[in-house]
C-alpha cells in the first residue's frame, strides 16, 4: 500500500495547524506552503477536502486563514487520511462491487488489512504526531 501525496501532505498540513493550534490563531496557506514545500495551490485542493470532512475551518479576508475544527488531541491521523485519500480502500473490491466477492480467497484477508489500518491510524492523534516530529 502507497499513499499518494495528497495524504502525506494532508497530515502535513495537519501537524503544521496542530502545532499553531490556539481559538484565536489563523494559519494562511502562504504560511502553509512554505513550512510544508507544497505549493499554495495544491495545499487548497487539499485543504479543501479538510474541510468538506469538518477537519479544518476557514476565515476569508486579509487576516483570514485556516485552523482546526477541533482540539489537535481529538482529531486522529485516521481522520485526516480517510478525508484526503478516498477512505484508505486498500483493494478497490473491498466496498464496492464485486463480481468474484463468493469465490474470492482474500477477501477476508484485504477486509481485516483495512479495519486493522484504520483501526492504528485512529489511535495516533494530531497532538502525537506533532510531538514524535518536534
Amino acid at each position: 500500500m502507497k499513499m499518494s501525496s495528497k495524504a502525506r501532505y494532508g497530515l502535513y498540513v495537519a501537524v503544521e495547524l496542530a502545532k499553531n493550534y490556539s481559538d484565536d490563531v489563523l494559519v494562511n496557506v502562504t504560511s502553509l506552503s512554505q513550512s510544508t514545500g507544497v505549493t499554495e495551490k495544491y495545499l487548497e485542493q487539499i485543504i479543501a477536502l479538510m474541510k468538506k470532512a469538518n477537519i479544518v475551518t476557514a476565515t476569508r479576508g486579509s487576516s483570514g486563514g485556516y485552523k482546526l475544527a477541533d482540539s489537535p488531541e481529538i482529531i486522529t491521523v485516521g481522520q485526516v487520511l480517510r478525508a484526503v485519500e478516498d477512505n484508505l480502500e486498500i483493494v478497490d473490491c473491498l466496498h464496492s462491487g464485486c463480481a468474484n466477492h463468493q469465490k474470492c480467497v482474500a477477501r477476508n484477508l484485504w477486509g481485516k488489512l483495512y479495519d486493522n489500518i484504520n483501526s492504528y491510524l485512529d489511535t495516533i492523534s494530531l497532538t502525537q504526531l506533532a510531538e514524535d516530529n518536534i
